[in-house]
């Protein structure tokens, strides 16, 4: 939209359609009108000659001659007819001098100066009266020589209307006082007396005057002309073509003047006549109005140059030079148009400057020196070629403000144009602009263009402070630059180039680099020192290869100090036809900012784009800056529509990348890459690399396939940190999506983020996924510090990482890797692999060297987690969940799980913590913590197995390790291994226990899977270690290895099955299994009154203990099938006594109610030899003594030693035993020998019972009746 409606001004062709010789046309379209204008002016002016005449038929021209020359040399003025004849004069050679007192030629009249001799060159005609000269009629020269004519009169010279020349060679008009000769000679019109006369050419005219030197004035609107080749210099003061013309074919017309005393050098070069203006003089003004006409144009050559302090050309004026149509050659080079002002340049009102071939032959150029240019009202520099030949440059320098704007009263633009036009065959040459600052609006425009065959030239601005391109004109042009090849056109483009300390391109202005025809666009190249800015609807840089065309786009390039592009301005390089768009390369050393949506509807931003019709590769755009911000819906898009690939957006900042919020039209602040629609072709690349980046409030990056080939990459590297936060008011998450969309065939990209620390909070997420024909892509993210994924947007999604293949989708969706410093996943942030198409899910693997922590439930009841689903209608495997670390936490309802909803098997959980991993709790909404794996109903598939290998294990507080099945398909199994301990804890506010479990549920046709536990000890509290099955399948088998204890208490390790065969339980244990408060180990097959043989029980372990009254058992029954048999392999077993059938005690049972009992195999293992380790007691004993002076006195009882065994202690040294304590002796108890021997008692003093104890200097320890101060809290005392 933006190329269509940015257009040049292509009616107007520099105002020249016609190969005119003068007043040529404006408009194409205004000719005939023009042609009536020029009549009835015509007729008014014939009416005028004649009413004249009426009144004057025989009046004489005012020509009075001086005596000033001397005898036999003065000026003779004979009148025959209508015909003043000028004869006599001064004759030195070459040169021919004259001298009037009054020179005046009347209306309708001829003044003809008579050449005596051949030999003549040059006739000076000077004024010495007071009063200015008119030429009302006709001036000229008869004789058999061409000389040069030179009028001279320092109060001011007048052409009129019907003023014309007759002259054989070059023309000069002055106001001079004087002319030089040499060093020597002089001829003056002021001082005639001091005149010198010699036989050399001119070369200086003398201005004595202090100020208002005199001007002269031109009404002719027949024109003054002089023969081809030969030159027409007009030298005042002040010079004025009011409505006049100047014809000068292949020739020179040369106008300037002085204000002040000075000389103006001359220079003769045959016919060609030419002024030299000194720097130091203030000059006089020249001005051109009501349609004045100077032309040059021929074969070749025609120069036109104005000297002066200010230049004002209005009024439809016109300055023509170049090669006529039917004239020229392959050798001819047309003249230059050369302004030089000290001050300022006005050309307005539709005026023109054009230098035009349609003949053969080269243009010339159009030089403006000024210290300020206006081009405005639809006036034109135009530089051009109709014909066989090149045109030429546009130059202007202007050491203060160049400025073009406007439409005129016919529709056409302020411009400057280099053009090729249609038929032509030669090149366009360069707009060359040199100046402080340099402002095009209105509709104005700068264009170099080909309609023709050749290439166009460059648009080339050098400013030293500013350039503005604003607004758009009342002909519905934008103000622009252009360089463009047109339709039917064969050549190249050429560039656009601005050097500037700052650019500003506002409210629809617009740089255009373009092909329409055959051939390449040129580029634009923007380098401004400061800032660039382009603001508004429609302003723009647009590089484009436009329908039809061949060939390729230019680059659009900016080097700036920072660039900002808002409010619906658009960077935008594209290719409709067949051929690549060009780069959009930004650099900017501070800041680059893209912000807003224009009142249209349209974002800010770049765009690289291969539309529909385009065959051809999109353009990269590519940013190094400071920091960049892509703000309010401005977008960096590159896509592709045709047949070809989508270029690649590349971001390289020091600093900050930041995108944020929502446009007022819906749209998300983006990146934005993709294959669409239609197309073929694959998606560009994202790659951002900076200190940081954030994207926030709704902003994406993203990159997808909805034709035919893959979507590109994203990539980002942050060495400090990257932020996704948010949602914008249009309901998208902030973050990253790589996509192949519904009928995409191709793959999604991968994602790929290196950082320092990474952050997706409150629904920011990462998705890549596949709703086509097509893998998805993977995510991939390394971060040396730390990963954070928290909370639930107000969209109701979760934060985090998802990859999916999508429904109908055929392909694999991509990996989740994750390697970083720590992890957290918290408030209901996911990482989520799924399929629902045809495919399987990717794989979810992260590798953290500190700690992983998944915690809470989202207000969405998501939990906190990692997930792998094939989900219902889907039909392929999940993939696996794999987590290295060296803390795994998983606590308030967070999950990891694998699991199958449809055809397909569910991927595994495969968690290693070199330190340790904690399940722990439930969340909000009820659901444990922990670990799962599952096929759901309605599935067909296998679940995956959970393993964990860490140092310990901690799972409490209702949380789980759960591999299930709801479906067609085994359940996963379940394997732990801890080189330290493993323990499960707690009942959750669910009420679901702490543990392990292993279910085939009812309904599901499958397997069990096996639970595994390898541990250095193993504890349980109000906890379970359970395989089940409630269909037909198995329960799965439990295994458990400890190197030291197994502890229980109100817990189970049990195997349970619907109707089929019981699971087997294994336990090695290398020193204790205990078993307390109706704990359970236990086998149950048939428990709905099925068959099904209980499973076998295998226990290896140093002491098998339960206390006989707490029901603890270990039992492998069934229902109707047999039950299942029990071994143990151990040094003793204590509590626990093998029974028919289950008691309130503690049993062992292997039993079937309605089949076969199994067998219980106990194998003692070799009894332990209590007397290791004990040290020899004395020989000596006093044990009697001692007995004797100890014996309590009176009715007390004897003492007694009570060995407590394991648990007979209080929990704390300083509370009493409990009563629920238990005492019980382990061996007979002896009858006592009744055969005493009293000894005598030697009477030692007063006993007193020892109150502590001491470790002597010897180091044995002493009972002592007063207790020392000691430093422990507790005292240590006997009783």
């Amino acid at each position: 939209e933006s190329l269509l409606s940015c257009r040049e001004d292509d009616r107007n062709s520099g105002h020249l359609s016609q190969p005119l010789r003068r007043k040529t046309l404006h408009n194409p379209c205004s000719w005939q009108s023009r042609c009536w204008q020029l009549a009835i002016a015509l007729l008014v002016g014939i009416s005028g000659v004649v009413f004249s005449l009426g009144n004057r038929v025989l009046a004489q021209s005012n020509i009075v001659p001086d005596d000033t020359l001397g005898a036999g040399e003065n000026s003779v003025v004979e009148s025959v007819g209508l015909i003043e004849e000028i004869k006599g004069g001064a004759q030195r050679g070459q040169n021919l001098f004259h001298s009037f007192l009054e020179f005046n030629v009347d209306v309708g009249r001829e003044a003809n100066f008579l050449i005596p001799v051949p030999a003549i060159q040059n006739i000076f005609a000077r004024v010495t009266g007071a009063n200015p000269s008119e030429i009302l009629g006709t001036l000229g020269t008869v004789g058999d020589s061409q000389p040069n004519l030179f009028l001279i009169n320092p109060n001011g010279i007048i052409f009129g209307e019907d003023s014309q020349l007759n002259v054989g060679g070059s023309f000069v008009a002055t106001t001079a006082n004087g002319i030089g000769l040499d060093n020597t000679g002089r001829f003056s019109a002021s001082e005639p007396d001091s005149s010198n006369l010699l036989n050399i050419n001119p070369d200086v005219f003398f201005f004595n005057r202090l100020s208002n030197q005199a001007e002269i004035v031109n009404h002719s609107t027949v024109g003054l002309q002089v023969p081809e080749g030969n030159s027409l210099l007009l030298l005042g003061g002040d010079v004025s073509l009011d409505g006049g013309a100047l014809l000068a074919p292949g020739g020179r017309v040369e106008l300037g003047g002085l204000s002040e005393p000075g000389t103006v050098e001359l220079s003769m070069d045959a016919n060609n006549l030419s002024l030299s203006f000194p720097d130091n003089v203030a000059r006089a003004d020249v001005l051109l109005t009501n349609g004045a006409d100077i032309n040059t144009q021929a074969g070749g050559g025609g120069s036109i140059v104005i000297n002066a302090q200010m230049v004002d050309i209005l009024g439809e004026s016109i300055l023509l030079a170049g090669i006529e149509q039917g004239n020229g050659s392959v050798d001819s080079q047309a003249g230059n148009i050369k302004i030089n002002a000290k001050g300022k340049v006005n050309v307005s009102e539709s005026s023109s400057i054009d230098n035009v071939v349609f003949g053969i032959g080269d243009g010339g150029d159009i030089e403006i020196t000024t210290a300020s240019l206006e081009v405005t009202n639809g006036a034109q520099l135009s530089s051009s070629t109709f014909g066989d030949g090149n045109a030429g440059r546009v130059k202007i320098s202007a050491s203060d403000t160049v400025r073009f704007d406007g439409v005129g009263t016919n529709g056409s633009s302020s411009a400057a144009f280099s053009r090729v036009n249609p038929g032509a065959v030669g090149d366009g040459s360069d707009i060359e602009i040199t100046t402080a600052s340099l402002e095009v609006t209105n509709g104005a425009q700068l264009s170099s263009s080909t309609f023709g065959d050749g290439n166009a030239g460059r648009v080339k601005i050098s400013a030293s402070d500013t350039v503005r391109f604003d607004g758009v004109g009342t002909n519905g042009l934008s103000s622009a630059a252009f360089s463009r090849v047109n339709p039917e056109a064969v050549g190249d483009g050429s560039d656009i180039e601005i050097t500037t300390g700052s650019l500003k391109v506002t409210n629809g202005a617009a740089l255009s680099v373009s092909t329409l025809g055959e051939g390449n666009a040129g580029a634009v190249k923007i380098r401004s020192s400061n800032t660039v800015r382009f603001d508004g609807v429609g302003s723009a840089v647009l590089s484009g290869v436009l329908s039809g065309a061949v060939g390729n786009g230019g680059e659009i390039q900016i080097i700036t100090g920072s660039l900002e592009v808002t409010n619906g301005a658009a960077l935008n390089t594209t290719t409709a036809g067949e051929g690549n768009a060009g780069d959009v390369k930004i650099t900017a050393s501070d800041a680059v900012r893209f912000d807003g949506v224009g009142n249209n509807g349209l974002v800010s931003g770049i765009f690289s784009a291969v539309t529909s019709e385009g065959v051809g590769n999109g353009g990269e755009i590519e940013i190094t800056t400071g920091s960049l911000e892509v703000t309010n819906g401005a977008s960096l898009n590159s896509s592709t529509l045709g047949n070809g690939n989508a270029g690649s957006v590349k971001i390289s900042a020091t600093d900050k990348v930041s995108f944020d919020s929502v446009g007022s039209n819906g749209g998300s602040s983006s990146i934005f890459t993709a294959v669409l629609p239609g197309a073929i072709g694959n998606g560009g690349e994202i790659e951002i690399t900076s200190d940081s980046l954030e994207l926030t409030n709704g902003a994406q990056l993203f990159a997808g396939a909805l034709g035919n080939g893959n979507a590109g990459s994203v990539k980002i590297s942050a060495t400090d940190k990257v932020r996704f936060d948010g949602v914008g008011n249009n309901g998208n998450s902030s973050g990253i999506v790589n996509s192949v969309g519904p009928g995409g065939v191709g793959n999604s990209g991968e994602i790929d983020i290196s950082t320092g620390s990474l952050e997706f909070t409150n629904g920011a997420r990462v998705s890549t996924e596949t709703f086509g024909e097509g893998h998805a892509g993977g995510v991939k993210i390394t971060a040396t510090d730390i990963v954070r994924f928290d909370g639930i947007g107000s969209n109701d999604l979760s934060s985090g990482i998802f990859s999916s293949v999508g429904i109908e989708a055929v392909g694999d969706g991509g990996d989740i890797g994750i390697s970083t410093g720590s992890l957290k996943v918290t408030n209901g942030a996911q990482l989520s692999a799924n399929t629902l198409g045809k495919g399987n899910a990717g794989d979810v693997r992260i590798t953290v060297t500190d700690a992983v922590r998944f915690n809470g439930v989202g207000s969405n009841r998501q939990s906190s987690g990692v997930f792998s689903r094939v989900l219902s209608g889907a039909v392929g495997n999940g993939g696996d969940i794999e987590i290295n670390t060296g803390f795994l936490e998983i606590t308030n309802g967070a999950v990891t799980s694998a699991s199958t909803f449809g055809e397909g098997n569910s991927g595994g959980v495969r968690i290693t913590a070199s330190d340790r991993v904690r399940f722990d709790g439930v969340g909000s909404k009820g659901a444990s913590s922990g670990a799962f794996s599952s096929v759901q109903p309605g599935a067909a598939g296998n679940g995956g197995d959970i393993e964990i290998n860490t140092g310990s294990l901690e799972i409490t507080n209702g949380a789980v390790i759960s591999a299930s099945t709801f479906g067609e398909g085994n359940s996963g199994g379940a394997r732990i291994t801890a080189s330290d301990r493993v323990r499960f804890d707690g009942v959750g506010s669910n009420g679901a226990s702490s543990g392990v479990f292993s279910q085939v549920n009812q309904g599901a046709v499958g397997d069990g899977g096996m639970i595994q536990i390898t541990a250095g000890s193993l504890f349980l509290t109000d906890a379970f270690i359970s395989s089940q099955s409630l269909g037909t399948g198995k329960a799965g088998d439990i295994s458990i290895d400890t190197r030291q204890n197994l502890e229980t208490n109100r817990s189970s390790i049990q195997t349970t099955t619907l109707s089929g065969d019981g699971g087997n339980i294994n336990l090695w244990v290398g020193n204790l299994l205990l078993l307390r408060d109706n704990s359970q180990i236990a086998t149950t097959a048939g428990i709905a009154g099925a068959g099904g043989d209980g499973g076998d029980i295998i226990i290896n372990a140093e002491f098998v203990v339960a206390v006989p009254r707490e029901n603890s058992d270990i039992s492998a029954n069934a229902f109707n099938g047999r039950g299942g048999n029990i071994t143990i392999t151990t040094q003793g077993i204590f509590g626990l006594q093998f029974r028919v059938s289950l008691t309130p005690l503690s049993d062992i049972t292997a039993s079937s109610e309605f089949g076969l009992n199994g067998e219980f195999q106990l194998n003692l293992l070799s009894p332990v030899d209590v007397t290791q380790g004990l040290s020899e007691l004395p020989a000596d004993t006093v044990t009697s003594e001692l007995n004797q002076s100890c014996q309590a006195g009176g009715s007390q009882s004897a003492g007694s030693f009570i060995n407590t065994g394991r648990g007979g202690l209080p929990p704390d040294p300083t509370e009493p035993l409990g009563s629920s304590d238990l005492w019980e002796d382990v061996q007979l108890p002896k009858k006592a020998s009744t055969d005493t021997t009293d000894l005598p008692i030697t009477n030692s003093g007063k006993l007193i019972e020892a109150q502590g104890w001491i470790v002597n200097q010897t180091g044995q320890i002493e009972l002592v009746a007063q207790l020392p101060t000691a430093n422990s809290q507790w005292g240590c005392s006997l009783r």
